[in-house]
């Protein structure tokens, strides 16, 4: 169990040290925009991608 979770934050980091690595300036301009969002729209945001994970975990494979 410990391991997937290790896996599973692990390869969080990796995909964003990726981002970072080749396109650091479209990931500033990125996070510029986040700034300008509202909370509310960043909570929408947030529970979607959410939702978009739990369909991703669902159709995957343990």
């Amino acid at each position: 169990m410990i391991s997937k979770v290790l896996f599973a934050i692990g390869s969080v980091v990796v995909f964003e040290g990726f981002f970072l690595a080749i396109i650091p300036d479209r990931l500033r301009k990125a996070l510029t925009q986040i700034s300008l969002a509202t909370n509310a729209q960043l909570s929408r945001i947030g529970l979607l991608m959410m939702a978009v994970g739990i369909v991703l975990i669902g159709l995957s494979d343990f």
